[in-house]
């Protein structure tokens, strides 16, 4: 409880007028919102979590947080019959990380298909990678298939270097890459709150022009 009120009060601490709205929120994953995620993970990977591994991880990961992000306004007929309506809130998509004492490890993170392209990746890796700086996280780090140029674009782009292989590590035989970010503070957290705020500004600019329910 502490951890999560001091990452709340680091994410909520700006100087100025209060930003502009933006159309989703980000909040802990919660058992209810497994369906939903699985709806994404399962589009998302060759080699989706079972459900099984993240009723695990909300139940017993003490070292571990998940959220998911989901839209704020009414969703459209399209996505009624794609999502689990819950109080007009449509999951968009939910990173996770656990948390050890010698680095941050970004476990999943996912969007769905229908709302990639705009930013919301970046915006969840960067607010995960701010979290982990509030709880002191010296570093962080995560695998990437050496065929998902698309991730290895997204986490260079947040400061993430190469920093070794797993073989075969996973299910289907591929290799994984090592990625690493460090050290979490100083410059390195000056530079992605700026990425942060740059990505929330196109964000707000986004949905302020255009339907971004689709």
């Amino acid at each position: 409880m502490a951890a999560q009120s001091r990452v709340k009060a680091n994410l909520q601490t700006t100087k100025g007028p209060p930003p502009p709205p933006l159309p989703f929120a980000l909040r802990p994953m919660q058992p209810d919102d497994i369906p939903a995620v699985m709806a994404i993970e399962r589009r998302s990977f060759p080699s989706p979590w079972p459900e099984a591994a993240y009723r695990y991880e909300l139940g017993n990961g003490t070292d571990s947080q998940f959220y998911v992000l989901y839209h704020l306004l009414p969703p459209s007929p399209m996505h009624n019959q794609l999502w689990r309506i819950k109080d007009q809130a449509v999951i968009l998509g939910y990173m996770g990380a656990r948390f050890h004492a010698r680095s941050a490890h970004v476990s999943t993170i996912a969007v769905h298909r229908d709302w990639r392209g705009q930013g919301l990746g970046k915006y969840l890796l960067l607010t995960l990678l701010e979290i982990a700086a509030a709880l002191q996280a010296p570093r962080a780090t995560l695998e990437v298939r050496p065929s998902n140029w698309i991730a290895q674009r997204l986490y260079a782009q947040c400061g993430f270097v190469h920093s070794g292989t797993e073989r075969f590590y996973y299910r289907d035989g591929e290799d994984a890459w090592l990625m690493v970010l460090e050290p979490l503070h100083g410059s390195t957290i000056t530079h992605l709150r700026m990425l942060r705020q740059q990505v929330r500004e196109r964000l707000v600019s986004l949905s302020a022009h255009c339907d971004v329910r689709r």
